[in-house]
């Protein structure tokens, strides 16, 4: 699989919102995530990791309207994709997300996610 199609498929998992499926087919197991701005996630190591911390997230949320991911940029061993919605917290706040989302990938997988917002 070329970059290019693996962008399109995450583009395409993303906008489906099969976030498990994401996983599973395209990332490494020992990919990489960082997102320098978060109090408790910042430097994840390991897909294990990865899903542990998205299932600590999804504790605290009861929903999300909004879905938008947009199309990717491909650049060499990245691959870029502005990503918006609105979580909706179980505490009824709602917090809004716009972010871009930088992936590398090596033999079609991807090896860290970095989120910049």
């Amino acid at each position: 699989m070329t970059n290019q199609e693996v962008a399109n498929r995450l583009v395409s998992l993303l906008r489906e919102g099969k976030f498990e499926t994401v996983y599973e087919e395209l990332f490494h197991e020992d990919a990489h995530h960082i997102e320098p701005q978060s109090e408790h996630f910042a430097d994840v190591k390991g897909l294990e990791a990865i899903r542990a911390k998205d299932k600590a997230m999804q504790e605290n949320i009861a929903g999300a309207e909004g879905l938008e991911v947009g199309d990717a940029i491909v650049a060499k061993n990245y691959i870029a994709i502005p990503y918006k919605m609105t979580v909706i917290l179980k505490d009824g706040n709602k917090w809004p997300l716009d972010e871009i989302i930088v992936y590398r990938v090596e033999n079609a997988k991807i090896l860290s996610e970095q989120f910049f917002y």
